[in-house]
């Protein structure tokens, strides 16, 4: 049987580039051995590469990232079906550079944060009718928005700390209204964070209104709309993972381990010893030293969460426990960092095994796309016709030029 071709795309324009690069290659080794694997990096820059030296994570470890020249170029085309394009780095002559069409069987996305994890990468593999892994646009695009998670969440009845919420402008023109307001219904300590964003990048942990407006300009600077939320007084996080499409399974659960009030961007992806792993990187413990009542109570949130936001794939719920074992949804990353393997692999699944797991859900959920009707015949444009024309005749038309 022949390998299936698998295009693992990674990098991006996002504050999380370096962790999906990180990811990328976790991936990759996971992969090579049971498919044929096509590495495309996206630059800060926006633009689209490929090339073998990009399955090496040497690659991008000497201090700089690649430079585009030294790879092949990857397009998109739409005509006459939607379909990657390779265009060589090398000259064939007379300026024209040799092109050829990438076979893709199935897109295995690695970015995390914006243009990657938020549904505009998997719209645009919707658009191309591609099985993808992953959760889909809806719900890659909720669960990145915090504000709107919070919403959705709230409406169905799933545990959420207070928060509100504002835009750049309005933050710009009634700043001190809005701090009046957050202090009336708020009270300190409070998390400031950028409503799109993630890895704790913009985070932060504020005591008073100055600190409060540092933090809201933080935020600011990486979305364009910054939430604010009540803190929980010296919490534990635990996180707990889930993976499907119409009967997702939750997996063991996890506690962080930090000193401080809450993960950092190295808490969460550097070692002790400075050596970036991903999330495999964060000293946690697995599983999490809670009650069995607890656990089952927090893996039944993390499996309903995921329902809700119509989620697919593996993604992994964090939630904040208080003295009182009240439990909170803190957010839902849809792409994890390392698919959260390190969860999975106490179960008895192993990362080549998680990752073929998922190539395999991402064929199902394309199945299940590509069984539903798209089209419905109607008498309508025949009817419309009619009756343009009969409102021509009538002279309630202007000529739109000369017959």
């Amino acid at each position: 049987m022949s390998k299936h071709n698998v295009a693992l795309i990674f990098g991006g324009c996002t504050p999380e580039h370096e962790v999906s690069i990180v990811t990328a290659h976790q991936v990759y080794l996971a992969l090579q051995e049971n498919y044929q694997v096509t590495p495309i990096y996206i630059t800060k820059n926006g633009e689209w590469l490929t090339g073998d030296a990009l399955r090496d994570l040497s690659a991008f470890t000497d201090g700089t990232l690649p430079h585009p020249s030294d790879f092949d170029k990857v397009t998109l085309e739409f005509h006459p079906n939607p379909q990657f394009v390779i265009t060589s780095k090398h000259w064939l002559g007379q300026k024209v550079h040799r092109r050829e069409l990438l076979p893709v069987d199935v897109v295995f996305p690695a970015i995390h944060g914006m243009h990657g994890e938020d549904g505009t990468l998997q719209g645009l593999l919707e658009l191309m009718n591609l099985p993808y892994v992953g959760a889909r646009v809806v719900g890659s695009a909720v669960g990145m928005d915090k504000i709107m998670m919070k919403a959705i969440l709230s409406e169905n009845g799933l545990p959420i700390l207070p928060y509100l919420f504002w835009t750049h402008h309005d933050w710009e023109v009634q700043r001190d209204e809005i701090l009046e307001k957050v202090e009336a219904v708020l009270s300190y300590p409070l998390f400031v964070k950028p409503a799109m964003s993630g890895s704790s990048i913009g985070v932060s942990r504020v005591e008073n209104s100055s600190e409060l407006c540092t933090a809201a300009e933080v935020a600011g600077s990486y979305s364009r709309r910054v939430l604010v939320e009540k803190a929980v007084e010296n919490p534990l996080e635990i996180n707990c993972a889930v993976m499907g499409i119409d009967e997702p399974m939750p997996s063991v659960c996890e506690q962080p381990v930090t000193q401080a009030n809450f993960l950092s961007f190295d808490d969460k992806y550097i070692h002790q010893d400075g050596e970036s792993s991903g999330m495999a990187g964060a000293d946690r413990k697995i599983p999490a030293p809670i009650s069995e009542e607890l656990t089952l109570h927090i893996q039944g949130l993390a499996t309903h969460t995921f329902r809700v936001l119509d989620c697919a794939g593996v993604a992994r719920i964090d939630f904040l426990v208080d003295a009182d074992e009240n439990v909170y949804v803190n957010e839902i990353n849809t792409i994890p960092g390392s698919y959260s393997y390190y969860l999975w692999a106490h179960q008895g699944i192993a990362f080549p095994q998680l990752v073929s797991d998922l190539i395999e859900l991402a064929f199902a959920a394309h199945g299940q796309k590509n069984a539903l009707t798209y089209t419905y015949t109607t008498n309508l444009l025949s009817q419309a016709g009619a009756s343009l024309a009969k409102l021509k005749g009538d002279g309630k038309l202007g000529s739109t030029g000369s017959d």
